[in-house]
């Protein structure tokens, strides 16, 4: 695995990717002020805050994820997303956002750390526009409400690949904003959430998510040191 600071510089000097394509027509407003670094996903300057594009791909069931790429893990995740992983990565360190590390499960359990972030999603639906916390889509069905944790800057890994030697990300396999503990996660939560079937707590809060298809703008904003992340 390559060091922290050799990943951040590696993906901040990233070679720019190519202008994304136009938003659909259901889509939300985009902000001509944001700058676009990529499919789906852009950089808020005034705001220093990640933008996302997204859409709702499952509403009810247990959950690994929050938000995966698309074309891998739908059949987990809420939203799914067509933005490149080290993309989300770089333009969170450009929103002040600190990688700390993923899941570590020897010698001993380490549950993920890096900067608590704040999500907000938002998206037009009956002609109005909804905005709420991230936190509200995801339900806890032992503790019967709502996650009350903010995620955290894991920041996935960058590897060697052996045969070809050159680095891989391995956010790459899908895992972008997961609710039980992956070591390819860009965004973990904070404490153990397995990812076992018969153990799994985390579930879709169905009545909080908007139809499937529904096009989410996610905001990914570095929470104030100043407002803790809330304990478990």
């Amino acid at each position: 695995m390559l060091a922290p600071m050799a990943l951040a510089t590696t993906l901040i000097l990233a070679p720019p990717a190519s202008e994304p394509p136009k938003a659909p027509a259901d889509a939300p407003r985009i902000d001509p002020a944001w700058k676009p670094l990529g499919p789906s996903l852009w950089f808020d300057p005034q705001g220093k805050r990640v933008v996302l594009r997204a859409r709702v791909v499952l509403r009810e069931g247990p959950l690994e994820h929050l938000l995966c790429l698309k074309g891998t893990k739908e059949h987990e995740a809420i939203l799914a997303t067509d933005a490149v992983p080290y993309q989300i990565h770089a333009t969170l360190i450009r929103a002040g956002a600190a990688p700390g590390h993923p899941v570590r499960f020897l010698p001993k359990f380490e549950p993920p750390a890096g900067s608590p972030i704040a999500i907000e999603l938002q998206w037009r639906y009956g002609g109005t526009t909804h905005r709420v916390d991230a936190r509200q889509w995801i339900k806890d069905e032992r503790r019967n409400s709502v996650l009350d944790t903010d995620w955290v800057f894991a920041g996935s890994e960058l590897v060697e690949d052996p045969m070809t030697k050159k680095a891989v990300y391995t956010a790459d396999d899908g895992d972008l904003i997961t609710v039980a503990n992956f070591i390819n996660a860009i965004l973990d939560l904070p404490f153990a959430s397995t990812a076992n079937d018969a153990d799994r707590t985390f579930v879709a809060n169905t009545d909080r998510i908007p139809p499937r298809g529904t096009v989410v703008m996610m905001f990914l904003r570095p929470r104030p040191t100043s407002s803790p992340t809330p304990r478990r």
